[in-house]
């Protein structure tokens, strides 16, 4: 414990004496407005008591789209039953009008894993930062910090309008259930809930499209020698049931044209996919057919790696749900890893963080490690403080290494070494490599009571990634 709190210490020193470089960062596709709301077992409670009887709100299969009341609250109470974050677009516009009466509304804030990161970026001090957003909005720009790149952003938003003053604006707005740990009563029965987690509806009409407007994808393609880094993400909010003139290939088909330019006008652009959940089968195999094989880095939690794992490996996939131990998620990554061997695989979970990657040089291997634990790190000032103003928050943070996460650390460390007789060790050293892989893990710093769980995942694969790309002052 003492010594990966001293590793943390020494890796705290290293944010404000490096200079990340990167030319830039340029981000899509998704930016949308979050409506946090946090939910308790007391408010919970009275928001069931003023609902009518809507049936019984368990299902063996949760619904693939929030089209009812009920269909809300089956997919809320599964999230916090098992504590579990998860994301299920809103395809009715009555459902986003009844959240909107009958929940409070704590706050406002940018959304979308595009958004989170362009405002991350400007508090860890890189420009410049280039982002692609759906509509061209100043309630957007409000919200986003006046440094970063919006092409198009100043042209007036078209007309895009349903009834009663559910605009375009709003037709980009995700709704971020914030639930707490506890006992939560739902009248004839009781559940509880070990971990603080969230549950987002996503009514969103625009971000299905995977817009962007031709300023972005003019300024990208004319200035992409001037970015290192393009994060992208986003993809599964497509939804073709929105837009039935649609296929997934063609929602996709610009988007992957406008990488494939980035990557042939700068061949040493990196590209790192973040990834979220996804219900629908065939989205999920585009995503993976489509982008695995195109881009050079991916971040995704525990649930989404059960979500893309089925493509790839059905069985695999359904046995990680039953256990979600530090070997079952790294059995996860690697048959990953075993099909798209050239991809650096970041899986962020509650109490640790892996990165799967091809053999690196031995120069790099601490750098990488140290990046991972400064991303731990602004993720642990992300939950306490609720936002990252800049790099010298991280010394606000009190080093509570997971104690669950240095056993599963020692668990995966028995079975790496017992299966591909790795050098070194994970749980001393952070990393061990093998004759075909390179694996980091560190334990994660436990927050008692955080403030903000949205945009976690995201914090820690952007500065993991950018950490990675530094130099000493």
């Amino acid at each position: 414990m003492n010594t990966w709190e001293n590793s943390y210490l020494e890796a705290s020193k290293l944010v404000d004496n490096t200079t990340i470089n990167s030319k830039g960062v340029l981000l899509g596709f998704n930016v949308n407005l979050d409506k946090v709301i946090e939910l308790n077992p007391v408010s919970f409670a009275n928001v069931l008591r003023k609902t009518e009887d809507i049936g019984n709100l368990y299902a063996d299969h949760l619904p693939s789209k929030i089209a009812t009341i009920k269909d809300l609250f089956v997919c809320l109470i599964h999230s916090i039953k098992e504590g579990k974050a998860n994301e299920v677009l809103i395809s009715s516009e009555e459902v986003a009008k009844w959240i909107e009466n009958t929940f409070v509304i704590s706050r406002t804030v940018i959304g979308g894993q595009a958004g989170i990161m362009a405002n991350l970026l400007k508090a860890v001090q890189i420009t410049p930062v280039l982002l692609s957003t759906p509509i061209a909005s100043t309630r957007l720009l409000e919200l986003l910090d006046p440094s970063i790149i919006v092409p198009g952003a100043s042209y007036p938003s078209s007309s895009l309008k349903s009834g009663e003053g559910i605009d375009k604006i709003e037709q980009i707005t995700h709704y971020v259930f914030e639930f707490s740990e506890g006992q939560y009563d739902l009248g004839n029965k009781v559940i509880k809930c070990l971990r603080s987690n969230r549950f987002i509806g996503s009514y969103d009409k625009v971000n299905s499209l995977l817009a962007f407007s031709d300023e972005f994808r003019e300024y990208s393609e004319s200035n992409i020698l001037n970015f290192s880094l393009g994060v992208i993400s986003g993809f599964h909010l497509i939804d073709t049931e929105l837009h039935p003139s649609k296929s997934f290939s063609e929602i996709f088909k610009p988007v992957l044209h406008l990488i494939k330019k980035w990557k042939e006008r700068n061949p040493k652009l990196i590209i790192h996919l973040e990834l979220a959940a996804v219900n629908d089968v065939d989205l999920k195999n585009k995503i993976v057919s489509y982008l695995f094989p195109l881009v050079n880095s991916i971040g995704l939690n525990e649930q989404e790696l059960i979500s893309y794992l089925s493509s790839i490996d059905a069985t695999l996939s359904n046995s990680i749900k039953f256990e979600l131990s530090s070997v079952s998620l790294f059995r996860g990554i690697h048959a990953i890893f075993s099909r798209y061997p050239h991809l650096r695989i970041h899986l962020h979970y509650l109490n640790y963080n892996l990165i799967l990657s091809p053999l690196i040089s031995e120069d790099t291997i601490l750098l990488r490690k140290n990046s991972l634990m400064i991303s731990s790190i602004f993720a642990a000032v992300k939950a306490k403080n609720g936002l990252i103003k800049g790099r010298k928050d991280v010394t606000e943070i009190d080093y509570n290494v997971s104690k669950t996460g240095l056993e599963e650390l020692q668990r995966l460390d028995t079975y790496l070494k017992n299966e591909f007789n790795g050098e070194e060790s994970l749980l001393k050293k952070g990393y061990l490599i093998t004759e075909s892989f390179a694996i980091f893990g560190i334990p994660t710093i436990v927050i008692p009571s955080p403030k903000q769980l949205t945009g976690l995942g995201d914090t820690i694969s952007l500065t993991s990634i950018l950490f990675e790309m530094v130099e000493s002052k």
